[in-house]
């Protein structure tokens, strides 16, 4: 068993827990209502801006110029995928990216993009792949769940976001991440790979939290 697959082991349950909660239940039966889905598209708009600072901060302390590369490259996916598909259910909601920046922080969203600035703002490149990582391979994971669960989720108006996260080509970026990040932790053994997996499971929980509180009135 690679490192990766030890850390991702280690936070299953979370991302277990994550696919059980109600509202992507209700997603994929397609009963999920809009305005609940309205607010999760506004936080997740909003999150995705300290993802990318933290995917920035990362690519600032990168070692060598191949790391600097596949970190951009992911940054291109976030910003021209991921974001395509929140910029039309926004536009759905009359809204644009610069409304968005008007829109204040729910309590799930502003705990989980704190514990990203901070950990994009102490960790080596190393402790920044175990805090952004979670991120990337839960969604997978969930919505791949959400699928299994709920083909017809494909003819709601939530297909499209699940498209996203289920077609074969995010998978083998998932795949292709996941490699990345075995090689990064490379030589990490011990009390530091345990960290590591600390970090990696914080990221999970507040994902988790994130789900749970997903659409929901949360702000301070």
């Amino acid at each position: 068993m690679s490192r990766m697959e030890r850390i991702i082991a280690d936070s299953m349950d979370l991302w277990k827990a994550a696919a059980d909660e109600p509202f992507l239940d209700e997603m994929g039966r397609g009963t999920l209502s809009k305005e609940l889905f309205r607010n999760y598209i506004i936080q997740d708009s909003i999150y995705l801006r300290y993802y990318l600072k933290a995917f920035a901060m990362g690519m600032f302390k990168a070692g060598t110029l191949r790391d600097m590369q596949f970190l951009y490259s992911v940054l291109g996916f976030v910003n021209e995928s991921e974001n395509a598909t929140r910029l039309e259910y926004l536009k759905d909601f009359g809204m644009t990216d610069d409304d968005v920046e008007e829109v204040p922080l729910s309590v799930a969203c502003r705990s989980y993009t704190s514990f990203l600035i901070s950990s994009a703002e102490k960790e080596e490149l190393p402790g920044i792949l175990m805090a952004v990582m979670p991120c990337m391979l839960g969604y997978g994971y969930v919505f791949q769940e959400t699928l299994r669960r709920h083909p017809e989720v494909m003819d709601t108006y939530f297909g499209p976001l699940v498209a996203d996260y289920t077609a074969p080509w995010y998978g083998e970026c998932c795949d292709s991440w996941t490699a990345y990040c075995d090689r990064k932790l490379e030589g990490i053994e011990g009390k530091e790979l345990e960290r590591m997996s600390a970090v990696f499971r914080e990221a999970s929980r507040q994902e988790l939290i994130f789900w749970q509180m997903a659409g929901g009135d949360d702000h301070e």
